[in-house]
């Protein structure tokens, strides 16, 4: 399992700037029990929604969350929401390139638009009216 720790140079900015906070790591666990007990469908769309949600954005200082990752494509590609499912398969797509980017700038940017595409899922929920809390 691979984690990266990256903090983005424009964190790091003028005098007295902190860098960004990382967000609270979602436990895919907690993520399915929250879920409910709503359908199988609906219950993928809402654990892909709430990891989605509890992603970090770009240029946070974080760690990338590999299962999250992982869960997050796998619940939006079976959430049977078709926004969500394309979504999901940019994250794949994203995920698949980090994975095979080079250490420095280009992880940096594969990263960064890893994250974004996570993001592009959390605003199909949005449009699609899913819960996420």
């Amino acid at each position: 399992m691979a984690v990266l720790g990256v903090i983005s140079v424009s964190a790091c900015g003028a005098a007295g700037s902190e860098p960004a906070a990382a967000r609270p790591a979602t436990s895919v666990a907690s993520v399915a029990a929250s879920a409910g007990s709503a359908s199988p469908t609906a219950a993928e769309a809402v654990a892909a929604c709430k990891l989605a949600a509890a992603a970090p954005r770009p240029g946070e200082a974080i760690d990338i969350d590999e299962p999250a990752i992982k869960d997050l494509i796998a619940n939006a590609g079976k959430s049977g929401v078709e926004s969500i499912e394309k979504a999901g398969a940019q994250v794949q797509d994203r995920y698949s390139a980090w994975l095979r980017a080079d250490i420095g700038d280009e992880s940096a940017n594969a990263q960064d638009d890893l994250l974004d595409a996570a993001g592009r899922v959390n605003r199909a929920c949005i449009d699609a009216a899913v819960p996420t809390s």
